[in-house]
């Protein structure tokens, strides 16, 4: 929309409707200039629908656990009781509040964020507890943690569907994206149309080159001449190298429309950030990637309560299990093995016991048949030492049953780096001990991305990029693929 540029007057001027006269351009600040109240309307009717839902899904999900014997007859039995709706107005209360100060109902990736909702839900059912004892009898509880519990999956599953639908109609219906105009050197715009381009959200509307303009009066004639009603926001990617910065922040500013400057020069890593102010300074802040605090806690919350579901159904066939490893060969039904978990701590790791009873002697033997690359991890093809009944409890992974057990006494997580034993660990260099820093886990990246079949630096690799993108919604994604893998049975053994 700015594509045509004129070498002898130093800007850039599109022949078609974005860019008008100068003196047929109106303030924006004018009565009549209602562009920007029709985006303004639209943004508060999407905040409206997500409040609409989202407490919908809260209703549904009070509904579901309040209702008698589960019987869908009976799920406004919410609006029936004396006591409930007190209380559920002041889960919605805090959820909203809480969905607020998340930044879920603002543009951006802050709102597309999965790990904010389940945190802002976790939390608002955590803040009624001491109501609930003050005010209420204590079995009440229970049907909160069940609520909250189904109130979580109803709004993921509703953030992930907004997510997917929006994301759909913008690939496939390009004027929906935003329009914007860049403005920079060549070698910075190129980089940013193409960064730009694959991101599906953004539509490039123009660009203004820096090396085109003489002074900056040239570039302000250039700005003026824009017809901003069809822009919606201004993208500056080579920020140093503009001269009068100070009034070109001020000509920004009063054009009514939002801009950014994009460090398309500066190697950031790839984690979300968020601009903060030191004394007028603007910085760009990272949060820490350890998981720690209300991280932690969440984390430890979720582990506990799927942990103590999974045990609860699947006690039965672990119990038959055990049966057959007992019938088929001789030796303890359960292996424990010293492994390396948190901090560097040793604890004893539990799984069904898939190998005779002196595989850990006969390893030693069997070392120069390694067939992980690096040297670090030890897994071969074909183990003599796997027993008949072993080989099929490692194929589907039924041999990690019981670390569900590690999980519940604080050792393990659901998903996180698998931890590895001592001798694994002696052989680490320096850079590979980052993996300690989290509870390891029954599975992880690692086991839905190639499984065995990924080398030793692809394990480290796979490990980083989970703690660096740790959410809770990538946890349930990585348990819901582990299903996915075991099924198929691939690259296990």
């Amino acid at each position: 929309m700015l594509d045509k540029f004129s070498s002898t007057t130093g800007y850039a001027v599109r022949k078609s409707h974005l860019a008008d006269n100068l003196a047929e351009n109106k303030d924006l600040r004018s009565p009549g200039y209602l562009k920007l109240a029709e985006k303004e309307f639209s943004y508060r009717l999407k905040i409206v629908i997500l409040l609409a839902l989202d407490s919908f899904s809260l209703w549904l999900g009070w509904s579901i656990a309040y209702a008698d014997n589960w019987q869908p007859s009976k799920i406004n039995l919410l609006w029936q009781s004396s006591e409930l709706p007190s209380l559920f107005l002041t889960v919605l209360a805090f959820m909203v509040f809480l969905f607020s100060a998340y930044d879920l109902y603002r543009k951006g990736d802050k709102g597309r964020n999965l790990s904010n909702p389940i945190k802002a839900v976790f939390l608002a059912h955590l803040a009624i507890i001491p109501i609930i004892f003050k005010f209420y009898e204590p079995p009440i509880i229970a049907k909160l943690s069940v609520a909250g519990f189904i109130t979580l999956v109803l709004v993921t599953f509703q953030r992930l569907t907004l997510n997917w639908i929006w994301a759909y109609v913008r690939q496939k219906h390009t004027p929906l994206r935003q329009k914007i105009l860049l403005i920079g050197n060549p070698e910075q715009l190129e980089r940013s149309r193409s960064l730009l381009d694959s991101s599906e959200v953004f539509k490039i509307a123009g660009q203004l080159n820096l090396a085109e303009f003489e002074d900056d009066e040239s570039l302000y004639i250039a700005l003026d001449k824009i017809n901003y009603k069809e822009l919606d926001e201004v993208f500056i990617c080579s920020w140093e190298a503009v001269k009068g910065a100070a009034s070109l922040y001020w000509k920004l500013r009063t054009i009514g429309v939002n801009w950014r400057i994009l460090p398309i020069n500066i190697k950031l890593p790839n984690r979300q950030a968020e601009m903060a102010t030191i004394i007028g300074v603007p910085t760009i802040r990272f949060a820490h990637s350890a998981i720690v605090g209300i991280d932690f806690f969440s984390k430890r919350i979720f582990d506990i309560m799927v942990s103590s579901m999974l045990l609860a159904i699947i006690g039965l066939p672990m119990l038959f299990i055990a049966t057959l490893i007992k019938l088929d060969s001789p030796g303890n039904i359960l292996y424990k093995q010293t492994r390396v978990g948190l901090k560097g701590n040793h604890f004893k790791i539990w799984k069904f016991r898939t190998m005779v009873a002196n595989a850990s002697e006969l390893q030693h033997k069997l070392e120069a048949q390694n067939e992980i690359q690096g040297g670090i991890l030890f897994k071969i093809k074909d183990d003599p030492r796997i027993t008949k009944v072993g080989k099929y409890l490692r194929r589907y992974s039924l041999d990690e049953l019981p670390q569900l057990f590690n999980v519940l006494r604080g050792e393990m997580s659901l998903v996180g780096p698998r931890p590895l034993p001592v001798r694994d660990v002696a052989k680490f260099s320096p850079d590979h001990f980052f993996r300690q820093e989290v509870l390891p886990g029954i599975t992880g990246l690692w086991q839905v991305s190639g499984r065995s079949d990924t080398g030793s630096d692809g394990v480290f690799n796979l490990d980083f990029e989970y703690i660096e993108n740790w959410s809770l919604a990538l946890d349930f994604r990585i348990l819901l693929q582990t299903v996915q893998v075991v099924f198929r049975a691939k690259g296990s053994y």
